[in-house]
């Protein structure tokens, strides 16, 4: 069982040990002339934006500061990116509680906040989803905002776990005044494993007609290879902000962003067991012969080598009974030709019918099978693996604010992704011109009445989603490659393609029906699902003050019009879906949160019910899911927190406890998942003294899923030990099946890979060294113990990793030197999909030296 830490005695040793420093710093405050002087020094030594004291129209659609905000909200901005030398959305996780990061095969795209995938926002609208397809930079951001818990009614529908909330770098300072020169500046990075970035940014004022705006420019290239053998990441990132007063009265604000990448998928270690963790022993030996003296896809696996392909196989088997997957269901006791967790399971195929007869030949066996170690650097990676990605993000606004003060804005919003991968292990992907669209009308208006004030917001919006999904993922197989030798012939599934025919002809009778294939058959897409949806929306949010209490209240009612098609077609031709299925439904989304603001601390109580699309990894809508009408899911969320500015706003700190539930259909087996996830969050900034700032936060979470029919992927070892086998047994294929056939009907299970407990602490000290300024921060994050998956079948040990940086800045001139996994940690991250036969060994002990020019 794991072991857990009550978030309290967490909370309080973390507290005692940070805020002691704090009381000795301020205990000469006796004075009302000290308390002004430590006032002036206070927000003097923040220039790392420490603090997150500036109010904020982004995180929740109202004017007000994370301190007075009534939800759990964590700011990071520019200042804090550069000098922790935030590189992706994981590095995040360091500086925000609730949050870690499963690893989606190594692509950093999307954080995971309280135990569910984030959305990606950018000025508060919805991206396509991003879980695998290419890494988010976050260079270029102003700041970024982590919002744990449903979005807010202003930006529509999105996912109860969290959203986090990009906006990028602009023309103006301090969000309102621009920038009255040109200024810009001129970055290069190396590092090890020749870490190769050049980055730049440039802002130039604007003065038309008397009229005064500006433009910021931000670019950046990467060329590098990696810790890892094989991966070498490249991308480019160029974006561009305008802003321009029309008007006295009219603001203008438009941009873009563009992206390219081709950043492969990197799963980590096959043939995973407690021995590989803990000792590094990996099990040798060579897949199976299946690979025939075929010319067509010669160094692959083809569809009629990896299945026995033939008429009266289902459709909704690609007419192919699979030689390297076997799908186990449950069976009455005794009955069964194999067991697991003490139920009896029957397993269909060849490997079904050696483990009924043990004298048959195991079409699953590794033969030269031995063991050996392996490092970290060596994964599950083929040089016949790419994914190459181009993203388009564009926005235009016009903000008129009237004589009485509201203010009207309209707002419009595009986001592209043209997305294509090939993974040896059997996955093909192709995301062709997916799109999106919104627009977004608001009017933001005070009242005043004789005890109370108001801030409201009112508004309509819509949105176009157009997401075709392409996906090869049947023959997924992870476990039958020795990655101690590399990819071979027998081991790597051949690519999807969209003429499976260009080689082969399909064998009619003489009534027309399709009785087999001749030639050399590719492999075909076995899900494709091409959608389309349109949402129209209207919403309000009223923040009413009354003394001291303040009530925000907040409502959507969303029309969605959702049209989906299976355009699957299976191996023998036969189509899997109905043609276009179409549907339309509401939906009613609030929030509400009672908060008390007692000088410099504010309890809050915040309940929502939030409603979203159930999606596939897109974000496309599934066909059948609109037709059983459940293409609409549904969350609650609980939370009860306290936020503190204290010391002259020297202490910010924000504790939370949340309880959410949420269901949805699963994308790949349309069955019903049931998630239940509560936990405490602690978030701490302080300025101790003019040089020296900390920044810790505290996470004990715990998450939960029921559902029978979800894919369950079994661990081959621990299969292999329960049914009198070796792994070298099991691991020439896959075993898989609904979950409940493994674990039983109804079971609530500890989502796997996700720690109970994580603690990060990090100090800064800043002080005047020779004429320049001189930075240096030190810190840790320990993440607990966690089994890989919900099986608990292998235990991921805790572990403690430490980072520094030091920097130097004279004139335009700053070099800063950042060491990542200072004492070389080895540890390891469970898999976002299939975390029972896959695990993500860590980096080792890496440096980076930036260089910078600014002008």
């Amino acid at each position: 069982m794991k072991r857990t830490y009550p978030l309290n005695k967490i909370s309080a040793a973390l507290a005692v040990t940070l805020l002691a420093g704090s009381f000795s710093s301020f205990a000469q405050e006796t004075s009302e002339q000290d308390v002004e002087k430590i006032d002036v020094v206070g927000k003097a030594s923040d220039y790392l934006s420490i603090i997150p004291s500036e109010d904020t129209s982004s995180a929740f659609g109202l004017t007000k500061s994370l301190y007075e905000t009534p939800r759990s909200v964590t700011e990071i901005s520019e200042d804090l990116v550069e000098k922790f030398a935030l590189r992706s959305v994981d590095d995040l996780v360091r500086l925000t509680p609730g949050a870690f990061t499963s690893s989606f095969f190594g692509i950093k795209g999307a954080m995971d906040i309280r135990g569910e995938a984030a959305d990606n926002y950018f000025r508060g609208f919805r991206r396509i989803a991003n879980p695998g397809a290419f890494n988010t930079i976050v260079r270029g951001a102003e700041k970024l905002e982590v919002l744990r818990g449903p979005v807010s009614p202003l930006y529509g529908s999105g996912s109860v776990g969290g959203q986090l909330n990009y906006i990028p770098k602009s023309a103006k300072v301090d969000g309102s005044k621009y920038i009255d020169e040109v200024t810009g500046d001129l970055s290069v990075t190396v590092g090890s494993y020749n870490q190769r970035i050049v980055s730049g940014s440039l802002g130039i004022p604007l003065e038309i007609g008397g009229k005064y705006g500006g433009v910021q420019f931000f670019a950046e290239v990467e060329d590098s290879e990696s810790f890892f053998h094989g991966y070498e990441p490249s991308s480019s990132l160029f974006q561009a902000a305008v802003d321009f007063d029309l008007s006295d009265n009219t603001t203008l604000q438009f941009g873009l962003q563009y992206q390219e990448s081709d950043s492969i998928q990197v799963p980590g270690w096959n043939r995973v067991t407690q021995d590989l963790i803990d000792n590094g022993t990996y099990i040798t030996g060579a897949a199976p012969i299946r690979n025939s003296d075929n010319s067509i896809g010669a160094n692959t696996l083809l569809p009629q080598e990896t299945s026995f392909i033939a008429s009266f196989a289902p459709g909704f088997l690609n007419n192919a009974f699979s030689n390297i997957n076997t799908w186990c269901t449950a069976a009455e006791a005794g009955a069964g030709n194999a067991t697991y967790n003490g139920l009896s399971i029957g397993c269909a195929g060849g490997f079904g019918d050696f483990l009924a007869d043990r004298t048959l030949a195991n079409p699953y066996a590794l033969t030269d099978v031995g063991t050996t170690t392996i490092d970290h650097k060596t994964t599950f990676i083929d040089e016949e693996d790419y994914a190459d990605t181009t993203a388009i993000t564009a926005y235009f606004d016009i903000t008129h604010e009237f004589e009485n003060g509201a203010v009207w804005k309209n707002e419009a919003f595009y986001d592209y992704m043209d997305h294509t991968k090939y993974q040896s292990w059997g996955f093909t992907a192709f995301y062709p011109d997916a799109y999106l669209y919104e627009l977004r009308s608001s009017l933001t208006f005070d009242y005043e009445g004789d005890s109370f004030e108001a801030t409201n917001v009112f508004g309509v919006n819509y949105r176009v989603e157009d997401l075709d999904n392409y996906a090869a993922w049947f023959d997924e197989t992870f476990d039958f490659r020795d990655i101690s030798v590399g990819p071979t012939p027998n081991d790597r599934i051949s690519p999807a393609t969209f003429d499976p025919y260009q080689n082969a002809t399909l064998l009619y009778d003489d009534e027309g029906n399709v009785t087999g294939v001749e030639g050399t058959l590719e492999r075909n897409f076995n899900e494709v699902y091409l959608s389309k949806s349109t949402n129209a929306g209207v919403f309000f949010l009223t923040d009413i003050t009354y003394g001291k209490f303040s009530l925000l209240l907040g409502g959507r009612y969303d029309y969605f019009d959702v049209e989906s098609e299976n355009g699957w077609v299976s191996y023998l031709g036969q189509p899997q879906g109905d043609g276009v299925i179409t549907g339309d439904d509401t939906a009613f989304s609030f929030n509400t949160s009672l908060s008390y603001n007692a000088d410099g601390i504010i309890p809050y109580i915040t309940y929502s019910e939030s409603n979203s699309l159930s999606t596939n990894q897109l974000g496309g809508i599934i066909p059948t899911t609109i037709e059983n009408s459940q293409y609409i899911q549904e969350s609650t969320l609980s939370e009860l927190g306290v936020k503190m500015n204290l010391w002259d706003s020297r202490l910010y700190a924000a504790f939370a406890y949340y309880d959410q539930d949420k269901t949805y259909r699963d994308s790949q087996t349309n069955s019903l998942i049931a998630v239940y996830g509560d936990g405490f969050e602690l978030e701490l900034r302080a300025l101790v003294t003019e040089e020296l700032s900390i920044l810790a936060t505290a996470t004990n979470t715990s998450t939960e899923e029921v559902s029978d029919g979800a894919l369950a992927v079994i661990n081959g070892a621990d299969f292999a030990a329960q049914n009198g086998l070796n792994p070298e047994d099991v691991y020439g294929g896959r075993i898989a099946g609904p979950r409940a056939a493994f674990v039983g009907s109804n079971v609530r299970l500890d989502r796997g890979g996700l720690p109970d407990n994580i603690i990060s602490v990090y100090g800064t000290w800043a002080q005047e060294l020779g004429g320049g300024d001189i930075t240096g921060s030190l810190g840790f994050t320990w993440v607990d113990e966690t089994f890989t998956d919900v099986m608990q079948t292998v235990m991921l040990p805790s572990y403690t990793v430490w980072n520094g940086s030091v920097s130097y800045a004279t004139g335009p001139f700053t070099a800063l030197l950042q060491a990542n996994n200072l004492l070389d940690e080895e540890y390891y991250t469970s898999a976002d999909l299939f975390d029972s036969v896959v695990v993500k060994p860590s980096a080792g002990r890496t440096f980076s030296l930036t260089l910078t020019y600014a002008f």
